[in-house]
């Protein structure tokens, strides 16, 4: 059975923006998560007037609707769940939909939403003015089909949605303490690499390692598919251990004329996008064939007998978690310059504690590989079910 949004639910409630002030927890889109939960870390404040917060205060099981944003990437439509305790609305880019808890469990239906937006039916209801995407509300409301199954069914699939959601949340907690744990080992070990409590010698990196980037390729000289060329976005996300599917190429006898000219990366280097507050290093791991954009992406040729490229990958990390903005340029967006790398003043720890650092994140490393495959395996998992569910074939 299969039913229309707007029967199971209330009509929908607009958002409040209000004025300058700190009386009422509002909202945001930047509160959205492409998880479908809540990020609460920056919350704003506002005044808006009392009958507005007795009218459109959110409730537990609400689910909150992004009605105007979204990208070429990121269509408009996410949804999260709202289960906090406390006074909230959202904003007047957002909606409230405000599940028939006599008809529809409302985590049911959150997920229903969210698959929704996820396999791209959402896009159908958004339209695009001025630059800005839109979602058209009113017929998503009235025009969106919900499979209905009875009631309990419906609370047996948001619970086994939650369950693989748990274990999915689960494993990624274990790679976040992995992090920490390889984190507090390092400032354990060299104290931190701006105040430099230990006293190690300091030299400059362009002095120790090979610092630029790579020879320009220009669009005409991609291709449908070859070896791999990247941009600052793929290196960052195999920093952090994500899969990417490459959609840029050059060919392999192009890439051999690069190679012939300026090397390529080898195991040990380091790249990273020029803009990366958040230390997005990656460590070359394997020599599978690649080549990255000039100028947006940067390449570390480490020298291991001068310095350990774990450790090295370790003190940039730490140096732009704390120090990034000291050594970044420009007005729209911080970016890093090779002039700018090369003058960093690295800590020069003796090359044996750095080698004992190494073994020691050698050893998290091996755990991290291990809980990302079981990661893979439970995201795999709950998107299965988030499809069956989709269809209606989850009962």
């Amino acid at each position: 059975m299969k039913t229309f949004l707007k029967d199971i639910i209330a009509k929908p409630i607009t958002g409040e923006w209000g004025t300058d002030g700190d009386e009422v927890n509002v909202l945001r889109t930047t509160n959205f998560t492409n998880s479908g939960v809540l990020d609460l870390s920056n919350v704003v404040k506002r005044n808006i007037a009392e009958n507005k917060v007795k009218q459109k205060q959110l409730l537990r099981g609400d689910i909150i609707i992004e009605k105007s944003g979204g990208s070429p990437t990121q269509p408009v439509g996410r949804v999260v769940f709202f289960e906090e305790e406390g006074v909230y609305l959202c904003n007047n880019f957002t909606s409230v939909l405000r599940p028939k808890k006599d008809r529809v469990e409302p985590k049911y239906l959150h997920y229903l939403l969210y698959a929704n937006h996820r396999f791209g039916v959402t896009e159908m209801f958004q339209n695009k003015t001025t630059g800005i995407i839109n979602l058209q509300l009113t017929r998503y409301v009235n025009k969106l089909e919900i499979p209905l199954p009875p009631l309990k069914t419906q609370q047996r699939i948001a619970q086994i949605l939650d369950d693989a959601t748990a274990l999915r949340d689960k494993t990624k907690q274990l790679l976040t303490e992995y992090d920490l744990l390889a984190q507090s080992i390092f400032l354990e070990m060299f104290g931190d690499p701006v105040i430099n409590p230990k006293q190690w010698e300091k030299r400059l990196l362009n002095d120790i390692c090979g610092v630029g980037s790579s020879r320009r390729v220009f669009v005409n000289e991609l291709v449908d598919e070859g070896i791999p060329f990247y941009r600052g976005k793929e290196i960052g996300e195999l920093s952090v251990g994500k899969p990417i599917n490459p959609d840029l190429f050059i060919t392999e006898d192009h890439y051999n004329v690069l190679k012939e000219a300026t090397g390529v990366p080898k195991i040990g280097h380091l790249l990273m996008p020029s803009i990366c507050p958040d230390g997005r290093i990656l460590r070359i791991e394997t020599e599978d064939p690649f080549y990255f954009k000039d100028g947006r992406v940067l390449w570390i040729k480490v020298n291991e007998s001068n310095i350990n490229s774990y450790y090295l990958t370790f003190f940039l990390r730490e140096l732009f978690r704390t120090n990034y903005y000291n050594i970044a340029s420009g007005t729209t967006f911080a970016e890093l310059k090779i002039v700018a790398l090369k003058k960093i003043k690295t800590i020069v720890p003796p090359i044996d504690i750095q080698n004992q650092f190494a073994d020691k994140i050698t050893l998290i490393e091996q755990q991290k590989e291990l809980a990302q495959q079981e990661l893979k395996e439970s995201e795999d998992l709950f998107n299965c079910l988030l499809q069956k569910a989709f269809k209606g074939e989850l009962v």
